[in-house]
């Protein structure tokens, strides 16, 4: 019982070192990927430029906020655009970006 108690422990320590040092790798690692990905998801389909005004980061997700043009016929148009991009499985996987909240409008709605 003794033997089975220690290996336990050793898992659980083990599962506990992994975790943290996945966290780690998203809270502190190269997101240069994810920033591009990022950049992408606020500009929407279009070409635009683009300047980051805020970025935040943690093990579970990474935060950016944009401020966006896009220049469609000759009119200029600009917005604020707030991204989140988490991974597919909390801390591994493939990143995927959504814009939570502003945006370039579309251009059906845009007058």
């Amino acid at each position: 019982m003794a033997e089975r108690s220690g290996l336990s422990r050793a898992l659980v320590a083990a599962v506990c070192l992994g975790v943290t040092a996945l966290g780690l790798a998203n809270t502190y690692g190269d997101n240069a990927e994810v920033l591009t990905l990022a950049e992408r998801t606020a500009c929407g389909s279009g070409t635009c430029s683009y300047e980051t005004l805020r970025q935040e980061r943690s093990p579970l997700a990474q935060s950016f906020t944009f401020q966006v043009r896009l220049t469609e016929k000759g009119r200029e148009r600009a917005a604020t655009a707030d991204v989140e991009c988490r991974r597919a499985y909390v801390f591994v996987g493939e990143y995927a970006c959504r814009v939570t909240s502003g945006g370039v409008p579309a251009a059906s709605s845009a007058r």
